[in-house]
């Protein structure tokens, strides 16, 4: 075997992430290999004709290059696990809490007001929210004063437009939202939903909230 072929036997092995120590190829034993193929050539070589110097610090160069290589795959896998318990960690904290998510669902309680959010591409100059109930009749409408780009909070007290308390249950809600120039703005509706469970995809916690829907830590913009 020749150097050059052992360096590139290092470098497609530097690629397998799931190599171990325990393999023959892992970079440990390429740079064993290595140095023992190296020390073999110096003392076979021609006097009158020796190694090239230039080439045996590339080579060696290659051989380091692979051992960074690996303990980088090592860290980084270790890097991966720890944030994936961290994420585990931080999604069961989270059951029995409300997290804001997309989608337009608004749980009325029998008292008090519920929330919801739109987040806007653009700055708009104005944004109206009708709030229709299971029937997919509108029962009130709000203002959404000085709506910004990104996240707008709202509130809805739970009263139809004539000021009546509705009953408690799940309302659903749209969102309109256009420029100073009359031309609409891209919104995007997101309500609270209680968190029930956590499952796991992969290793990848997830969010089941209480409209049967999962979610990932990404998805949630706010808690409460």
């Amino acid at each position: 075997m020749s150097i050059n072929s052992l360096t590139n036997t290092a470098s497609t092995s530097s690629t397998n992430s799931s190599s171990s120590s325990g393999k023959a190829n892992s970079a440990a034993d390429i740079q064993n290999q290595f140095l023992t193929l190296l020390v073999t050539q110096i003392q076979a070589q021609d006097p009158l004709n020796p190694m090239d110097n230039s080439q045996m610090t590339s080579q060696m160069a290659q051989i380091s290059t692979v051992s960074g290589l690996e303990k980088l795959n090592t860290t980084m896998t270790s890097v991966l696990q720890s944030q994936v318990a961290n994420q585990s960690m931080m999604a069961t904290s989270l059951v029995g809490h409300q997290v804001m998510v997309a989608g337009n669902d608004l749980t009325l309680g029998s008292s008090g007001d519920v929330k919801g959010g739109v987040v806007l591409n653009n700055a708009a100059a104005a944004m109206q929210i009708t709030v229709s109930d299971g029937n997919g009749k509108v029962v009130d409408t709000l203002q959404v004063t000085s709506p910004q780009t990104g996240l707008n909070n709202f509130s809805w007290d739970g009263t139809d437009s004539n000021g009546n308390r509705l009953p408690a249950g799940t309302y659903t809600f749209s969102a309109k939202a256009v420029d100073n120039a009359g031309a609409s703005v891209a919104a995007t509706t997101y309500g609270y939903q209680n968190v029930n469970a956590v499952t796991w995809n992969q290793g990848v916690p997830l969010l089941v909230t209480g409209d049967g829907q999962q979610h990932s830590l990404g998805d949630v913009v706010q808690l409460s």
